[in-house]
């Protein structure tokens, strides 16, 4: 279910809560169009994060507005367009290769163990060991349960 909303109702909505940063997420932002919406958000004083999968090019516009950018690339190659990445995020699973991690495109670099899966988290571990600069990323929300 969803609720269609102008950039002043969706202001007034973030405006609700006790909030210095709004994450945009979920799905694919970059698809959308956010400049507007972006704008609106840091002229009301909010930080903004985004975080994407990389293959959507972002619109320049976005640049000057995004105070942290979160790349987690999901197997395909990251596109042309990211002037600042704070942060690349990549997913340890079966699929995971160290050798692709884009180490200088970023300022930090994270390792996500798969669902939390405990072969996931050792591969990881195994990874950080190597990479000392390089942080985890844990889902503590799952390793306490929640949905």
């Amino acid at each position: 279910r969803h609720t269609e909303m102008d950039l002043a109702e969706i202001a007034a909505e973030v405006a609700r809560h006790p909030a210095e940063w709004v994450c945009f997420t979920g799905g694919e932002p970059l698809g959308q169009h956010l400049a507007a919406l972006a704008g609106k958000l840091k002229a009301d004083g909010y930080q903004l994060h985004i975080e994407t999968n990389g293959v959507v090019a972002p619109d320049p516009a976005l640049m000057g507005l995004i105070d942290h950018w979160t790349v987690s690339p999901k197997g395909y190659p990251i596109v042309d367009g990211f002037a600042q990445i704070t942060e690349l995020k990549y997913v340890v699973g079966k699929a995971f290769r160290e050798d692709c991690v884009e180490e200088d495109r970023a300022d930090y670099i994270y390792l996500q163990p798969e669902s939390s899966e405990p072969r996931y988290v050792q591969k990881a571990l195994e990874v950080l060991s190597r990479h000392p600069r390089w942080r985890l990323s844990t889902r503590v929300h799952k390793t306490l349960g929640l949905p």
